[in-house]
């Protein structure tokens, strides 16, 4: 009776031992089952284009609405929400139309003004003003001065002094229109701004990629192409106070009027990236 007594309590305590270690679950620990944070879920972000916004641009690519790029190529397709995201072409990487020598990339956007418009108004302070601080006069398809453009409004207004009026709506329509390009055309971000009217140097470029631009903007079925169009650029006409510089993509630079709507004077803007 003893005996049984013993074995019995012996197989109770090892029972109890069992239960307290877990049961028998096997060789080796469990897993705990995974838990998610929200807070530290990794996402990957997605783009229009198959280069980030971070990543360098190159001549000929397209760029969105995100800062994303895709290089153009002959026979790229692009989905409708690409074409409907697609804003500019990168027209140039160089030291030509820089100041002092560093390395600028530049896009233009792919939708120009509808329709033609004025530098200036007559009434505006810088109409009967030569800037001079703004002059870029072209040589043999050289230029010497203000080559970069991206602060040419500023400096109107910097020249005027006093009598800067470049902060009036409808005043310099051709230089609203280009800063504003970004923020019309749904750019998201620091895209949103940055953009300008370019100089007559950096017009030169965007004529020198004219074909690829307007490849660009056939295949994002947008309309208004470049190849025929006169473009007003920033830069002030040296000889003539009234006067800035234009270039027409067909016969070469000219100068109008500050408020010339008369002619085929279309405005595009700049952005560097």
């Amino acid at each position: 009776m003893k005996k049984l007594n013993f074995a019995l309590l012996l197989a109770l305590a090892l029972s109890a031992v069992l239960i307290s270690c877990g049961g028998g679950g096997g060789g080796g620990g469990g897993t705990a089952p995974a838990t998610t944070d929200s807070s530290s879920t990794t996402t990957t972000p997605t783009y229009f284009g198959t280069k980030s916004p971070t990543e360098p641009k190159a001549v000929n690519d397209i760029v969105f609405s995100d800062g994303s790029a895709t290089p153009y190529t002959s026979g790229l397709t692009l989905t409708a929400a690409q074409k409907n995201a697609a804003v500019a072409m990168i027209f140039y990487k160089g030291t030509e139309c820089s100041n002092d020598g560093s390395t600028r990339t530049l896009g233009v956007g792919l939708k120009r003004s509808p329709s033609y418009m004025q530098w200036c108004l007559d009434t505006a302070n810088g109409y009967n003003t030569n800037i001079t601080t703004i002059q870029c006069p072209p040589g043999a398809y050289t230029f010497t001065g203000d080559k970069d453009g991206s602060d040419n409004l500023s400096q109107i207004a910097a020249f005027l002094v006093g009598n800067n009026d470049t902060g009036t709506a409808g005043n310099y329509p051709a230089f609203e229109y280009a800063k504003n390009y970004g923020s019309t055309n749904g750019c998201t971000g620091a895209y949103a701004s940055g953009w300008y009217l370019p100089s007559i140097a950096e017009l030169y470029q965007i004529y020198n990629q004219r074909t690829s631009i307007d490849a660009a903007i056939a295949l994002c079925g947008l309309t208004g192409n470049f190849s025929s169009t006169n473009f007003w650029s920033s830069s002030q006409y040296p000889f003539v106070d009234t006067a800035a510089y234009s270039l027409h993509f067909s016969t070469g630079f000219s100068y109008y009027d500050k408020d010339t709507d008369i002619f085929n004077d279309y405005v595009c803007a700049v952005r560097a990236f």
